[in-house]
């Protein structure tokens, strides 16, 4: 930096004026912003590098920056000419990102790895880390198919789906220690979250690597030098329906109802009453024309807008040798649903310290306690989210003796229609009880020995213990639910607690134009898990509820497990980079676990790749176009060991039964077992690149990927002939191909606006290759004669069953195609087909920022295309009608005689019998009439915020202060044929189920208002 003293200055009224030029080592920088420090006073350079700035009051600080450059700062003094030498920001350039078991420079890294930011993931302000990871990273798809608080975990797919009876969920190591119920953790906490896609950067997980790894590094002690920080994040949030199925009301359901007796007796060839008064004929809910009294609509009786707070306290020190942190957190997260929420009190401590020149310790202790109410979305029992869609909307909420109505509150109506047994979802969400708790305690403790300089010597102990807690009442009026048992209690505990010891040598070394970074260690892990459980039925009143359970007159057997997993892996790592141009890594990993056959339970696990930082060679170096150029390959194995304990071995089944009023014990041999059981093995070969453009202020992040999944882990039914009833075996392989692509940049930039952008996009072909022996169909989720079916060709989680081709009309039967009583009926194929698939083509994200002066706006749209969501509450909404609600299609788009392309049946009824006759009932099945586009695009967050300036809030003892304002969901675009709350969702909690819903939680918009105070 060289200054230069003008002899002559300029002044204004209120100060000087000051001028300058802005260089770096290829001349003059246009566009580098300039700036009185702790004011908006400022300007940018020209094409020249020139810059002017008037008003510099006295003892000002002069900021000069621009992207990847250090910032500089120039006390102003008496001087009014200026020359600055900016210089490459060195610390941008070897950006450090986490690896397993370290750290390199990503400039280093030749595999691929995706970094989000913290102060990125707490934009959104959601209760899960992982919600707020949607989109922030290219290859990992999140599924968020709840917006329950709390209820069901997001479900993450890292470049594919590549396993059966395995789990699909990545790994995920928290400070270096894998953590299960990672949903569950205090976003707030985290620093950083990167991404372990290929296998270059897994393998060194060996066989829990498979589906990915995501490393989290969590908030510590205070940076850039010693003192005390204090700050605290706070927000209050309401949520509101985003979406409502759009349903037919009192008049509309008597009218249907009207039509499908019309319908019956032209087609059907009964002789039902069409006087309405005589069909609905209970005075307490109908008129004397039999026009419905009440008109109930169960989605706004069963919700409400939710408001929900989130209060972070964060204490940070740092002295000369140590540095600390204390963290906590309180949040409280309500449901739409009435009586849904979760609440998580959380708190955490870190300690890092030097006490000698050869020795550094860190401890963390983390406690984090979460506990909620929620209603489940899983199965097809008459739960409230199903309850608030079938409930007939005559009803109202309560009788008139003020009593919560059931489908039989009218026995008038109940016995003319029949309806389905249920109460209404408010009596549900009022009378049944489901709580869940979970208390975590998590942490580690590292010794570091600095053995020689860049040798170090590594060992930590890592704990993660869970205390869960379940339990349950349903009161005994629950229609469908808990009435015949005359009330049901329940509670169940499963703890886990998981340890790990890791030591491990690390060498970090520069020679010249050589850089060496070199790791190999050894690792101990087990994991124990303990269940229990009570259940009785048989209460004379609701006064206990589960909280004195002997008063049940019917208690269930108690019901125990215990199991137990243990590993043991040595691993190793080398990198080497030669001229900050070529770089090359080894990784491998040998894991023993306990839970393979007794012929496989060690297996290995390497990998290679290679990088060329292109843009390092002399031919490139003095470009002004391209200031980043790296070439990147790898290809290594990973292992999927995800499965229960016990699957290579023989299990005995036993339990008790009933005999002359005494339970007698009984137990038998289940499945065979298998010494050859061994570990399902991924090969991944990645290839791409990393373009910087323009001062880097253009880059694209761009990889392939291709990976083939063999010895697919899979429960293979066998005869009765052979006593067993499965097998564990590894048979089968997966194939995963697609592409990553990340681009981000600054089209703008100026003094007092700047917008970046970063568009995210995800392609993925998934293939099954081999299933069996033979190849056999493997069928799922089957019902109502569809479901999902795995077969060679096809996508996992592909829908099977018939194809639609409308519905018989009256030329039908003229032309003799089809009987009368078909007339109305769906047509469909005569074999079942694969008919959708619930695992998309493309997923991704724009996410665009705007910044002016002190404000700043975040636009993140996300979107999923080249999917199917299969509408399975259609059986209900559609093909139940008349002892149910349902859709308002089914009034205004069925056949009626007129119009002979429709796709929807006409109007027949599934009431029961009615006077010894039947009614014509509806012909339901699995068809392609029930799979809808499930493609969209959301507006995933609006963010405006405002940040003060230090001087006008120093006086309050601030030195930050920022407050915002977020929409998220702001707006769903998805296809008309979709009638659900939203395309992403399912009612099928394991990985093949993606999109199968049939009832689901409805989805929340919700407004945060938020502040952001430093001490």
């Amino acid at each position: 930096m060289v200054l230069t003293k003008n002899a002559s200055p300029v002044v204004a009224q209120n100060g000087k004026t000051i001028t300058g030029v802005v260089n770096d080592e290829f001349g003059p920088v246009a566009g580098a912003n300039v700036i009185i420090k702790g004011t908006t006073n400022g300007t940018m350079t020209d094409m020249d590098g020139n810059f002017t700035i008037s008003d510099v009051p006295e003892g000002a600080v002069l900021q000069v920056s621009f992207i990847g450059y250090l910032t500089k700062e120039l006390p102003v003094g008496n001087q009014t000419s200026f020359t600055v030498m900016l210089t490459e920001d060195s610390q941008a350039l070897e950006e450090v990102v986490v690896v397993g078991y370290g750290t390199m420079r990503k400039s280093d890294v030749t595999g691929s790895i995706g970094v989000a930011k913290g102060e990125e993931l707490a934009k959104s302000q959601n209760f899960s880390a992982l919600e707020n990871l949607r989109g922030k990273v290219s290859g990992v798809n999140i599924f968020s198919n709840s917006s329950q608080p709390g209820a069901y975990a997001n479900r993450v797919v890292i470049r594919g789906m590549a396993t059966i009876n395995s789990s699909s969920d990545p790994l995920y190591v928290v400070d270096g220690v894998v953590m299960e119920d990672f949903q569950l953790v205090n976003p707030n906490d985290i620093e950083s979250m990167e991404v372990l896609k290929d296998a270059s950067a897994a393998a060194i997980y060996g066989a829990r690597g498979a589906n990915g790894v995501i490393m989290v590094t969590t908030k510590r002690g205070k940076k850039g030098g010693e003192g005390t920080q204090v700050s605290y994040q706070g927000s209050v949030s309401l949520s509101q329906m985003a979406r409502y199925m759009d349903l037919l009301n009192s008049q509309e359901w008597c009218d249907a109802f009207m039509i499908g007796l019309a319908n019956e007796n032209e087609y059907m060839g009964k002789d039902w009453s069409l006087d309405r008064s005589y069909w609905f004929s209970d005075r307490n809910y109908f008129d004397a024309n039999g026009n419905p009294l009440y008109d109930t609509d169960w989605q706004k009786e069963a919700t409400r807008t939710a408001i929900s707070h989130n209060h972070q306290i964060n204490i940070q020190q740092a002295g000369k040798n140590s540095s600390m942190g204390a963290f906590l957190n309180y949040t409280d997260q309500q449901g739409i649903v009435m009586n849904t929420y979760n609440k998580r009190l959380n708190a955490k401590v870190a300690y890092d310290a030097n006490p000698t020149t050869w020795l550094s310790t860190a401890v963390n202790l983390l406690v984090n306690h979460t506990w909620g109410r929620y209603t489940p979305e899983d199965g097809g029992g008459q739960d409230a989210r199903r309850t608030m869609i079938e409930m007939v909307p005559w009803y109202p909420v309560r009788d008139m003796d003020g009593k919560y109505t059931t489908s039989t509150t009218s026995m008038t109506q109940s016995n003319m229609f029949g309806l389905e047994g249920m109460s209404n979802p408010v009596m549900i969400l009022e009378k049944q009880k489901r709580m869940r708790y979970n208390t975590q305690i998590f942490g580690n403790m590292a010794l570091t020995f600095h053995l020689l300089d860049g040798l170090d010597l590594k060992t930590q102990l890592g704990i993660d213990s869970h205390q869960r807690t379940y339990k349950e009442y349903s009161a005994r009026d629950l229609n469908n639910i808990s009435m015949q048992q005359q009330g049901r209690a329940e509670i169940n505990h499963t703890n886990t607690l998981y340890w790990q010891e890791e030591t491990y040598l690390t060498y970090n070394k520069v020679f010249g134009e050589h850089r060496l970074n070199a790791m190999a260690g050894l690792s101990w892990q087990e994991r124990t898990r303990s269940y229990d459980r009570s259940y009785t039925e048989g209460f004379s009143d609701d006064f206990y509820e589960e909280n004195n359970m002997q008063v049940g007159t019917n208690p269930s057997a108690p019901e125990s497990d215990w199991n137990r997993w243990a590993m043991n892996s040595y691993f190793l790592r080398f990198a080497y980079t030669y001229k900050d141009r070529y770089s090359a890594t080894v990784t491998a990993r040998v894991d023993g676990s306990s839970k393979f056959g007794e012929n496989n339970k060690y297996a290995f696990f390497p990998s290679a790749g290679l990088a060329w930082n292109i843009s390092q060679e002399d031919f490139l170096k003095d470009s002004e176009l391209i200031s980043n150029l790296k070439l990147h390959t790898s290809y290594g194995l990973t292992g999927n060991s995800e499965i229960d304990p016990y699957k290579s071995l023989a299990n005995v089944d036993a339990g008790t039964d009933l005999l002359d009023g005494k339970r007698g014990p009984w137990s038998y041999i289940n499945t065979m077992g298998n010494p050859d059981l061994k570990w399902e093995k991924t090969g991944q070969f990645d290839v791409g690149f990393n373009l910087g453009l323009f001062q880097n202020r253009l880059n694209f992040d761009i990889s392939y990927y291709n990976k083939k999944t063999t010895d697919l882990l899979l429960d293979c039914p066998l005869p009765h002939a052979t006593g067993f009833s499965s097998v564990f075996k590894n048979i089968g392989s997966v194939r995963n191909q697609g592409l990553d692509i990340m681009i981000n940049g600054t089209p703008v930039q100026t003094h007092d606006f700047t917008w970046s952008s970063t568009l995210n996009l995800n392609y993925n072909k998934n293939e099954i290759l081999a299933l069996g022996d033979n190849d056999e169909d493997i069928y799922m989720y089957d019902w109502v004669n569809g479901g999902s079916i795995l077969r060679v060709g096809e996508s996992m989680g592909s829908f099977y069953g018939y194809k639609r081709y409308g519905v018989y009309t009256k030329e039908d039967f003229e032309a003799g195609n089809c009987e009368k009583n078909q007339i109305g009926r769906a047509k469909r194929s005569e074999e079942k087909e694969i008919i959708g698939k619930g695992l998309p083509d493309w997923t991704g994200s724009f996410v665009n920022t705007f910044s002016y002066k002190n404000f700043d706006l975040t636009v993140d749209m996300q979107f999923v295309w080249g999917v199917e969501t299969l509408q399975r509450f259609y059986h209900s909404t559609y093909d139940r009608f008349g002892i149910t609600n349902g859709l308002s299609n089914i009034l205004y788009d069925a056949y009626d005689g007129t119009n002979p392309d429709a796709m929807q049946q006409m109007i027949y009824l599934s009431s029961g019998k009615h006077n010894g006759i039947d009614h014509a009932g509806q012909d339901t099945k699995t068809d392609s009439q029930w799979v809808a586009d499930g493609s969209y695009l959301r507006c995933n967050l609006i963010q405006l915020g405002y940040n003060f300036e230090p001087n006008m809030i120093k006086s309050l003892g601030l030195s930050g202060l920022r407050l915002y304002a977020n929409v998220n969901n702001a707006f769903l675009l998805c296809s008309k044929e979709f009638n659900g709350y939203d395309p992403e969702s399912s009612s099928q909690m394991d990985k093949f189920g993606q999109n199968m819903t049939f009832f689901s939680y409805p989805r929340a918009r919700t407004f945060t208002f938020g502040v952001n105070v430093t001490f």
